[in-house]
């Protein structure tokens, strides 16, 4: 069981969206990382099969995405980076509708979802009424049902608090062996926590990929904390890439990635995914 993508292109007018992409997942949590404008919805929404690539190709379980998508797609579950949940129905009657979409039985699974993300005493309640973490924990456990093979989910852990971060990643992630997951957070200690491997996009292309390990090990050395005083901060911001930031009354701390300019001096420390 394993998710093989090579070349991936795609382009929207004149605008790359996405340059030569290639990965291979195994069981377990991928996670794409990157910037906004990386390319990381554009390559989940192909890899559901929600949008055709121009040109590279993607196999699931031996099963090639260019042939017919429908029989793949039963074994796919996707949460989009934005869906409209209908507000007058209520968790358990969109799960319901969801589940014949699907055509599966709606329970036990629906109520057993429910409970697991913390949804029990609100299954019956308007989607309206929900917050909008609740609500994306409802949008989630529609990609649970299934049992799906494959899940693609978008940004799946946006308003949790970090407590609901944690259990949420357990489950996504499921037994060991039982499913490939590949996921967007814009929150790294997430990946840190939850994921076997990580592929980092930059402007539609491949950066990095590898296990966790494997990433830091690429960045040793080259990340340094440096104090700068808040005068010649803005000079500093623009000369590097910076990955943290704090800010006090008179000097800033840095977390700078890469070479350093020449006159700015740091504190070497241990790469993190941040």
């Amino acid at each position: 069981m394993e998710l093989i993508a090579e070349g991936l292109t795609k382009r929207y007018g004149d605008v790359p969206a996405l340059t030569g992409v290639s990965l291979r997942a195994g069981p377990g949590v991928l996670a794409v990382l990157g910037p906004n404008g990386s390319g990381k919805t554009t390559l989940l929404r192909i890899l559901a099969t929600a949008l055709r690539p121009d040109a590279g190709r993607a196999s699931f379980a031996g099963r090639d995405y260019a042939a017919d998508p429908r029989p793949l797609r039963r074994r796919i579950g996707y949460l989009p980076q934005e869906i409209d949940l209908p507000s007058h129905l209520t968790p358990r009657g969109f799960l319901h509708y969801v589940a014949r979409l699907k055509g599966i039985p709606p329970e036990p699974q629906t109520d057993m979802l429910l409970q697991q993300l913390g949804l029990g005493d609100l299954a019956d309640r308007p989607l309206r009424t929900l917050s909008g973490g609740q609500a994306r924990l409802v949008a989630l456990a529609q990609a649970l049902l299934g049992r799906p093979r494959l899940l693609i989910l978008d940004e799946p852990l946006t308003g949790l608090d970090t407590t609901e971060r944690a259990r949420v990643l357990r489950i996504i992630a499921g037994p060991p062996g039982e499913r490939v997951v590949v996921l967007s957070s814009h929150v790294p200690a997430d990946i840190e926590a939850g994921a076997a491997a990580v592929l980092i996009l930059q402007q539609g292309t491949v950066r990095a990929q590898g296990s966790i390990d494997t990433i830091r090990a690429l960045a040793a050395g080259q990340v340094h904390e440096v104090t700068v005083p808040t005068a010649d901060l803005e000079h500093t911001l623009r000369a590097c890439q910076v990955s943290q930031m704090t800010l006090h009354a008179d000097h800033a701390l840095l977390r700078v990635v890469g070479p350093l300019p020449p006159g700015l001096t740091g504190v070497p420390v241990t790469p993190t995914l941040e």
